[in-house]
């Protein structure tokens, strides 16, 4: 009896083990979200879809599944928030994914505490990610502007390791428009309050990669004042924030219920 139930723990141990490795870091779920605002006239929306943490090492499975998403989708705007690679020996790859979404019209970046990590050059890494026709904001912004509405999209360098800076990226946004940031790390809410910012798009925690029943996600990359923002959507003060679970892995290529991540925001006006 002792050995028949020892053989059942084996076999579950194991099963576990080869679906968290093998099966959900590969097995992407799309998130949609609506928001509403004022800021936009009834019948117009801005569709956006977030990718995070992409940590790219090659274009396998999962990288085709998020390009055909894309392509379905036809958004109006792609963001990357942040960790598009970890080792700069990979950058090709990356440049190799961006290049099959370049049918986007815009499409936006921000870097992470990987993208600093990963060796490379980053003035280099800028210059190829913008001859690629991608917008790398670095404590910067931009304003989309349409018939009846405009969009201040803006971008902070890294909060996780402290080069974020705010009040630069702000400096000369249009204040009548909506304004979108772009923050690699949930971290960045400490610094907007009284800020006139209408939705936070953020990452870097990979909503923890392996969440425990009853525990919670098992590790994640921030104090623990910012634990509760694992993934998610919530409402901080005037501005709503969303951190998404991320595409790639981080140290350990597992994954247990905690799926990788697309996100497609609708903003619509009410």
């Amino acid at each position: 009896m002792f050995k028949r139930i020892l053989g059942l723990i084996l076999i579950t141990v194991v099963g576990l083990a080869l679906y968290a490795f093998l099966v959900e870091p590969r097995w992407v779920e799309i998130v949609e979200i609506t928001i509403e605002t004022e800021k936009i006239p009834k019948d117009s929306k801005i569709k956006i879809v977030q990718l995070s943490d992409l940590h790219i090492h090659e274009i396998g499975d999962r990288e085709k599944y998020v390009l055909k998403v894309i392509e379905e989708i036809n958004p109006d705007l792609v963001v990357i928030t942040g960790d598009l690679i970890d080792d700069k020996k990979n950058v090709d790859k990356l440049y190799s994914f961006l290049r099959n979404i370049s049918h986007v019209k815009r499409i936006y970046v921000i870097l992470g505490n990987w993208d600093h990590w990963s060796g490379i050059d980053l003035n280099e890494y800028i210059r190829d990610l913008e001859a690629l026709g991608v917008t790398v904001l670095v404590n910067s912004n931009d304003v989309i502007t349409e018939d009846t509405f405009c969009l201040n999209i803006v971008g902070v360098d890294d909060p996780h390791t402290g080069r974020a800076n705010l009040e630069k990226a702000l400096t000369g946004i249009k204040s009548d428009c909506y304004t979108l940031l772009l923050a690699h790390s949930p971290e960045i809410i400490d610094k907007i309050a009284k800020k006139n910012i209408d939705l936070i798009l953020t990452g870097h925690t990979h909503g923890g990669q392996v969440i425990l029943p009853i525990y919670g996600p098992l590790f994640l990359p921030v104090e623990e004042k910012y634990r509760k923002y694992s993934s998610g959507l919530f409402k901080i003060g005037n501005s709503t924030l969303y951190v998404n679970r991320g595409l790639g892995t981080s140290i350990l290529p597992v994954r247990f219920l905690c799926r990788p991540e697309i996100t497609v925001i609708k903003i619509v006006g009410k």
